[in-house]
C-alpha cells in the first residue's frame, strides 16, 4: 500500500486529501477506503500526519483489509496530480558524515549520526519545473530515501526507532554547491540546502515498517536518462533505524522523515556512488526504488 497527498474536487470546492493506492495502482479516498475495509476508530477526516499516525498503530491483519478494499475498489482515479508528502510544519533530518564520502569514495563518514535540517518550504512537488534561482551557480542532486515516522519518538531504543517507522519515500536533494562551500567556514548549510521549492520529494510513501525493507532494496538516481546513482539500503555507513533512533533526541512527530542520501553509501566492487552530481537547466531527474515508484522532475531554469 502507497499513501500520497493531492488536491481532488470535492461536492463544492477543490481540497487537499490523503489518498491510497494498492496492487492495481488507482487512488482512493483513504478515509473512504477505511470506512469500506471497516477499520474500528477510523478518522472520519485526517491531515497526512493524522493518517500516518492512524496506520502506524495498525496491526498487520487490519492493514491487509485496507489492502483488499483498494484491490477490490473500481472508482479510483488512475492518475492524480500528487503533492509533496510532507505537511506544512513537518520536518526533514538528513543525515550524513562530518565529510560526506567524495566521489571517489576514499573518505569515511563520521561514526556519529550528524546532518541537517531540511525544512518543508525546500520541498517541490513530485514532476515539478525545479527553477534553479541564479542561473550562474552550481547546483547539485543526489537520491535520497526517506523513512517516514509514524509514532512520536523521544530518545528511543533502536527497537523503539523501528516501531516509529510507518514506511518510506524518495527525495532528489538538491544543493546551491556555492552557497555551501561559502557556508562550509562556518560548518552551516542551512541556506544551501533550504533554497524554497528546489527538492522534490514524494511520488507517494510505501506504507512498510523498517523489517519491511529489504537490505537489497535499491535506489536509483538518472540525469536525462543516464544512470549516476545506483546503491542500495545495505550500502549506507549509517542503518535506517540507526538514524532515526539518533535523530530521536530531538523529538520525532508523525509526519516528520530521517533521510539518508548516496553521500553516506559505502562503495561496493564495481559500484562506486558519485555524489553528488551536477544538474543545469533543462536537465531530467528521475529518483527511484521499485517499491516507492519514480519521483520525476525537471530543472526548467
Amino acid at each position: 500500500m502507497r499513501v500520497a497527498v493531492a488536491e481532488l474536487p470535492s461536492p463544492f470546492l477543490v481540497k487537499t486529501r490523503v489518498l491510497a493506492s494498492g496492487s492495481n495502482g488507482a487512488w482512493h479516498d483513504l478515509v473512504a477506503v477505511l470506512r469500506e475495509a471497516g477499520i474500528p476508530d477510523a478518522p472520519g477526516e485526517c491531515n497526512l500526519p493524522r493518517a500516518l499516525a492512524f496506520l502506524s498503530g495498525l496491526p498487520a491483519g487490519s492493514r491487509r483489509r485496507i489492502e483488499h478494499a483498494l484491490d477490490r475498489s473500481s472508482d479510483g482515479v488512475a492518475q492524480p496530480r500528487l503533492l509533496k508528502p510532507l505537511a506544512p510544519l513537518s520536518k526533514i533530518l538528513l543525515t550524513e558524515g562530518s565529510l560526506a564520502l567524495s566521489r571517489s569514495n576514499d573518505q569515511r563518514p563520521a561514526t556519529m549520526v550528524v546532518g541537517f535540517s531540511k525544512f518543508a518550504t525546500a520541498l517541490a512537488d513530485p514532476e515539478s519545473a525545479i527553477r534553479l534561482p541564479e542561473p550562474g551557480a552550481r547546483y547539485d542532486v543526489e537520491a535520497v530515501l526517506a523513512a517516514v515516522i509514524g509514532r512520536p519518538a523521544s530518545r528511543v531504543a533502536a527497537a523503539g526507532a523501528a516501531r516509529s517507522i510507518v514506511g518510506f519515500t524518495l527525495m532528489a536533494e538538491i544543493t546551491d554547491r556555492d552557497m555551501f562551500e561559502t557556508e562550509a567556514r562556518t560548518n552551516n548549510s542551512l541556506f544551501a540546502k533550504n533554497v524554497p521549492h528546489l527538492s522534490p520529494l514524494g511520488p507517494a510513501i510505501w506504507i512498510a515498517g523498517a523489517r519491511e525493507l529489504d537490505p537489497d532494496c535499491e535506489i536509483t538516481l538518472s540525469v536525462n536518462g543516464a544512470l549516476r546513482q545506483r546503491f542500495t539500503v545495505a550500502d549506507f555507513a549509517h542503518g535506517v533505524t540507526d538514524a532515526v533512533r539518533a535523530w530521536s533526541r530531538v523529538v520525532l512527530e508523525p509526519g516528520d522523515m530521517v533521510a539518508l542520501g548516496a553521500a553516506i553509501c559505502r562503495p561496493r566492487p564495481g559500484n562506486e556512488v558519485d555524489s553528488p552530481i551536477p544538474v543545469a537547466p533543462g536537465d531530467r531527474i528521475e529518483v527511484a526504488c521499485p517499491a516507492i515508484g519514480m519521483l520525476r522532475a525537471t530543472v526548467s531554469g
